[in-house]
């Protein structure tokens, strides 16, 4: 799934506006999202692909 052109921007409002002592769990990032979960590419990559969600039929 393609992601919509605004959930980079609405992660990064959700990231600005949090308070640098608190961690963020991805699902309250994700519900402002207009892809939600499907929009999520992979986590854990650093420039690798280590976890992907939503995980693949062919895997």
């Amino acid at each position: 799934i393609l992601i919509h052109c605004l959930d980079p921007v609405f992660i990064c409002e959700k990231i600005a506006y949090t308070s640098v002592d608190r961690f963020i769990p991805i699902e309250e990032i994700l519900e402002n999202t207009i892809t939600g979960l499907k929009g999520v590419g992979g986590l854990q990559t650093r420039g690798k692909y280590r976890q992907g969600l939503p995980k693949s039929p062919y895997q």
